[in-house]
């Protein structure tokens, strides 16, 4: 046996590094995660906030296992963080324990001194495989999240239902790009919100966005095949007081993603958090010219949005947990 780096460059190599950990993740009722050009795209190319590459464990033309290992830039570059599949033939065997050993070596040859995973498990227990394998060789779970999804397209009359505008609210609504008059704004409603969303004991520094760091993020975006919805509400004095994203790729429309919801604190309370989901709702689905799953994820301390979420009809499928370990 024998370790392969990958970085994404070379596409043979790429493509049967992504297809184990494709497979892997399809094992999941509910599967969720980036499609191959998306995939690809983190990899090879340079950002400013983030270096991915991996690690494969190969016995002749056989692949057995892979790390996924996300590199920080500008914060959290204290931790690395590291995702392991095992192909199913091969688990219990040593894979997943011989690829973790190689990431420690090259997070503490980095100077990092933590690594952080992300487990998915079963909704009501927490536990799994991945669990198990954690806990044995010593992370510590942190964090919890409960993953929601639904099924598109909703009905327009249950759409309808649920539209209430909020007074001395505006909804206003883009694609792929952020209005340059809206751009200031919504980089500190991302930043905020990394502030604000529960994150359980995870040790994770909040991100701060720029103007100039959405754009990347954006442009990132269109090259790796995504798309995304966004629907603002802006108060009376011009203020962006909330926000809602989805999207996907274009690729794979069948799975589709809610990604940020957020409302300021001064704004909450005045049931914002679904004014904007119903007509990002709408926007979404527009587009959509077949049936999608469309998934989400909180924290169950964030007992608000899920209920907004219940309300939308949305289910809980899974847990996805968080694990840290001390290097």
């Amino acid at each position: 046996m024998e370790l392969v780096e990958v970085d994404g460059r070379d596409p043979a190599v790429f493509e049967r590094f992504f297809k184990l950990r494709d497979e892997v993740r399809r094992e999941d009722e509910f599967p969720s995660g980036l499609g191959l050009e998306e995939a690809r795209v983190l990899m090879a190319d340079e950002h400013s906030d983030l270096r991915a590459n991996g690690l494969g464990l190969v016995d002749g033309d056989t692949w057995l296992g892979i790390a996924w290992l996300d590199w920080w830039l500008q914060e959290n570059t204290h931790l690395v963080e590291v995702e392991i599949a095992v192909a199913a033939p091969h688990r219990r065997t040593g894979v997943g324990g011989r690829l973790l050993d190689a990431v420690i070596e090259r997070a503490k040859a980095d100077g990092r001194r933590l690594l952080s995973s992300t487990m998915h498990a079963d909704a009501v227990t927490g536990e799994s495989a991945g669990t198990a394998f954690a806990t044995a060789r010593g992370f510590v779970r942190k964090h919890v999240e409960l993953h929601q999804v639904i099924e598109l397209p909703l009905a327009a009359e249950r759409l309808t239902e649920l539209d209430r505008p909020v007074d001395g609210y505006e909804i206003v609504q883009w694609g792929d790009h952020s209005p340059e008059e809206w751009i200031e704004q919504f980089a500190d409603a991302l930043s905020a919100m990394t502030v604000d969303v529960p994150t359980g004991e995870l040790d994770h520094e909040p991100t701060r966005w720029t103007p100039e760091r959405v754009r990347e993020a954006e442009a990132r975006r269109l090259k790796q095949g995504r798309f995304c919805h966004t629907t603002v509400a802006v108060d009376r004095n011009g203020r962006l007081a909330a926000y809602t994203q989805m999207g996907g790729a274009r690729k794979n429309p069948e799975r589709l993603y809610q990604w940020d919801t957020f409302v300021r604190r001064e704004d909450r309370g005045r049931r914002l958090g679904l004014a904007v989901k119903v007509p990002n709702f709408r926007s979404l689905q527009a587009v959509l010219d077949r049936p999608a799953v469309l998934h989400t994820w909180n924290a169950p301390t964030n007992a608000p949005m899920i209920a907004v979420n219940e309300r939308l009809g949305f289910r809980a499928v899974a847990q996805r947990t968080g694990w840290e370990l001390e290097l």
